[in-house]
């Protein structure tokens, strides 16, 4: 199934698909750009318009196909957060993958973590991992952080637990942590209720975003301190990080590069963590695509040589 809408005009035409996953949930990604496909899995408070700069960047070279993650847009809903597992994430972006026939998968942050899940089952697909939100070596007291945010989900207290996440996962700027956090919930409770108004192509509510963070810190939660599985990936990998993301970040970025010897590595001068994301919202979707479309053809140039 399959619609073409309009977008921005700093955007090529997006072609908008409907895929079933491995559960019968429907799975909504869009198409942009011509040659080999590339599945770009979004990370937190993220929907398919997050990247769609990047996308945009990168048509000329890739056909670029923009997941919406469960619980955005025309894709199915989540489970009950207490019969939520990362395989469900998983076979979302796998049944994209297939779907298109992309050759290539980039994850950001979160996604970054499902994008490496599925490269370690089909080492034919080439990974790009942007900051993978993986946890290692005591890198980040998530149990600390995740004392005070799972009971805030349980009872569903959004504005508290979006604070929470913020604050726990160092995102945002560094002087909000100097702000009480009845203000910090205030102000978050007033943004969710303004919530309104026409979404770009691709784009979710505020109140979908913010209902799927339980689900992103259960990822998170459920892959901390495994960072040594990723070892087993086979395919060519490239890792990309931000010169100015929190250092839990970057850590898990060099841990890789050390499990997999043999990945291309790039960094994003002058950004944080927020760099594949369109630039008004503080990304850099220029400068990561091109160390994305140079990263990706050093790895063909490789595959290719030791294919002869």
């Amino acid at each position: 199934m399959s619609r073409t809408v309009s977008t921005a005009p700093s955007t090529d035409q997006l072609t908008s698909h409907l895929v079933s996953s491995e559960d019968g949930t429907p799975i909504e990604y869009f198409s942009t750009g011509t040659g080999p496909g590339l599945v770009i899995v979004h990370g937190t408070m993220q929907s398919a318009a997050s990247q769609s700069e990047l996308a945009a960047a990168l048509a000329g070279s890739f056909t670029v196909h923009l997941m919406n993650r469960r619980g955005r847009g025309r894709s199915g809903a989540y489970p009950a957060l207490e019969a939520y597992d990362l395989a469900l994430d998983v076979a979302d972006a796998a049944a994209v993958v297939a779907a298109t026939g992309a050759t290539a998968i980039l994850g950001v942050s979160s996604g970054g973590i499902i994008a490496a899940e599925v490269a370690l089952a089909r080492p034919e697909l080439a990974v790009v991992l942007f900051e993978p939100a993986l946890v290692a070596d005591g890198s980040l007291d998530l149990d600390a952080f995740l004392a005070r945010f799972d009971p805030e989900a349980a009872r569903g207290d959004v504005p508290a637990y979006m604070v929470t996440a913020l604050l726990g996962t160092q995102m945002g700027p560094a002087f909000l942590r100097f702000f009480p956090r009845r203000m910090l919930e205030s102000s978050t409770r007033k943004m969710l209720a303004k919530d309104a108004g026409s979404l770009p192509v691709g784009g979710a509510t505020m109140s979908e975003l913010a209902l799927a963070v339980p689900y992103d810190m259960r990822i998170v939660a459920q892959r901390a301190d495994r960072i040594g599985d990723y070892a087993a990936i086979r395919g060519p990998v490239l890792l990309i990080s931000a010169e100015k993301s929190p250092t839990y970040l970057r850590h898990a970025v060099d841990r890789l590069r050390k499990l997999l010897p043999e990945a291309s590595v790039g960094t994003i001068p002058g950004a944080g963590h927020s760099a594949t994301q369109n630039s008004k919202e503080g990304g850099k979707p220029q400068v990561v695509a091109e160390v994305v479309r140079a990263g990706l053809k050093m790895l063909r140039g490789r595959r290719e040589s030791c294919v002869r």
